[in-house]
Parts: C-alpha cells; structure tokens; sequence
C-alpha cells in the first residue's frame, strides 16, 4: 500500500480515535464529528489494524481504553493539537499586535522605562500593553501574554518565572535625616498598598523587631503601588515598596533605602500563556527579551543598609 495514503488514513483515525477518547463513546464522538457510529467504528478498527494492537474494549454502554491506547493518546493529542496551530498560523491573516497583560505599577516603573529596546530589536513585532489589576481572560482572547504576580499555578495555562523580589523601606533623600532608628517611623506617614503576599508594614515591622511602635504609627493604604511611590517622592512619607518598583528610583538617586531589613513575598513574577497560542513564536521572542532585562535588574543589584544621599 502507498505509505502516503497510509500516513492520510492514520491521522484521519487518530482524530476520530482522539474524540472517542475523549468521551468514551462511539455514539458520541460520531455526533461530535458528524458522522454515522459505524464510520467512527470502521475508522477505529483501521487504524487498530494499522498499529497492530487494539485501543478499546467494550465495558457496559461505553468505550473504554486499552493500555496501549491510554499510552498512544497523550500523544496524539498533542500531535493533532500541535497540526492544528501550525494551520491556524498559516492560514490566519496578519495578527496584529501582540496582547501583553501587567500591572499598572510593573508596566510603569520596571516595563516602559525598557521597552524601547525591545521596539529596537524587534520593530516588526507591536506590543499592545493593558495595564489592570484584573486577570486576563485568555480563553475570550483578551491577552495572548501576561506577566503575573502570584504562586506560578495557573490552570490551563502554561507559566515560566521571570523574577523574584524583596520589600523594605524607600524614602524621599530629604527625608533621610529623620530615620536614624527604625522607632523614627512614627514621625511620617506609612505608605503601603492592600496587604498582597504578605507584605505589609505590620509584617515588616514584626521582622526587624520593631512591631510594637505599630500602634503609635500613621499608616496610610493606596490601591495602587504606583500611587505610593508618587506620594514617597514628593517627600510626603515612607513607602514599603517591592525592589522591582523601586530599583531604578534607588539607582538614579530619587529614592533611598534606609533600613536594611527586607521581607521576602510569597509571590513572584510569571510570564503566563496559552500553550496552544497560535502566537508562540512572537511570544518567545518577548519571553526572552524580557528574561534578559530581568537578569540585568538582578546583576545591578540593589545594596541593602542605609544608601540614602
């Protein structure tokens, strides 16, 4: 027989094989597929003979797996699901620009201040950016690509991590002179966001051994980091700020540190897409560009104790 027409005869049983898997019944993936039970049963049988081992026996009203279709299954969808996203980038018209999900303070103070460099090396490829505090619907297609802040677990969707980071203490450097100790705190508004992965001033203060002066202390909540931070540099109090925020305020002098203690969240940074995205190769290009900014964060460094002016 002609080896083509054996290759066209399998793929066309694996996805009738595929769907039947899928329900455990051939009634039911004939419905699916749009056609009669037996042709769904004469395309399984085919392709049995082809492969030389059975893939279901009957149990009751349904189908169930053998050994050797619960091991070739795996396989096979991801095969037919790897087909199908080569055709729908063929075929699909030009895509426009790439979706990238992130929080409003993320893309202000650690994305826009480099993305001009991914623009440069890559002028082919538009980044449409959506700053929200809210999570991306990937399955409505409102994101092809998203950078998370949270645990990496994301059901359905594939995460890599990009960076982790570290919360302390920033000021204006006009107000260094006042935070000689830690018990200064209570002289100056306490800047924070809503408690998120265990950062908050209460947790800070319980760290560095200093949680009974809480009471005595002015604290005042933002919805937004980005909106604490405006506030710090106009010198109107402390913020406790994420180094990721804040590293490129610490290192051009606008900011300062002046504790050394600093809390570790329980939350990191993912970049976040669908494994089937028909844009994976757009989506590689700004995974790894973005890695590459997060290693040159890192290798910068931040210092730690007092590096106020």
């Amino acid at each position: 027989m002609n080896p083509r027409l054996v290759t066209a005869n399998r793929l066309s049983g694996l996805r009738v094989f595929a769907v039947a898997a899928r329900h455990g019944s051939y009634s039911a993936a004939a419905a699916e597929l749009c056609v009669t039970q037996a042709a769904v049963s004469q395309q399984i049988r085919n392709l049995e003979s082809s492969l030389g081992c059975r893939l279901f026996v009957r149990k009751g009203a349904g189908m169930v797996l053998t050994y050797e279709g619960r091991t070739l299954l795996p396989f096979a969808e991801q095969g037919l699901a790897t087909l199908e996203q080569g055709l729908n980038q063929l075929l699909s018209p030009a895509a426009g620009p790439l979706q990238l999900s992130v929080l409003p303070s993320f893309a202000a103070r650690w994305l826009m201040p480099r993305l001009w460099r991914f623009t440069e090396l890559h002028p082919h490829l538009e980044l449409r950016l959506q700053p929200s505090q809210q999570l991306a619907d990937f399955a409505a297609g409102e994101a092809d690509l998203a950078i998370r802040y949270g645990e990496g677990n994301y059901t359905g969707l594939h995460s890599d991590w990009l960076m982790s980071d570290t919360a302390f203490p920033v000021c204006a450097p006009a107000l260094a002179a006042q935070l000689q100790r830690v018990e200064d705190l209570i002289r100056l508004p306490l800047v924070a966001g809503p408690e998120y992965a265990g950062v908050s001033w209460a947790n800070w203060l319980a760290l560095s051994g200093n949680e009974h002066i809480l009471p005595h202390c002015r604290q005042l909540t933002v919805g937004d980091g980005n909106l604490g931070l405006e506030m710090v540099l106009a010198g109107q109090g402390v913020a406790l700020s994420r180094s990721v925020l804040v590293a490129d305020l610490l290192r051009e002098g606008r900011l300062c540190r002046p504790f050394s203690t600093e809390l570790t969240p329980q939350h990191r940074y993912y970049l976040v897409w669908r494994p089937d995205s028909s844009r994976l190769n757009d989506i590689a290009l700004v995974r790894d560009w973005l890695k590459q900014e997060a290693l040159k964060s890192r290798d910068w460094g931040l210092g730690s104790g007092r590096s106020c002016i």
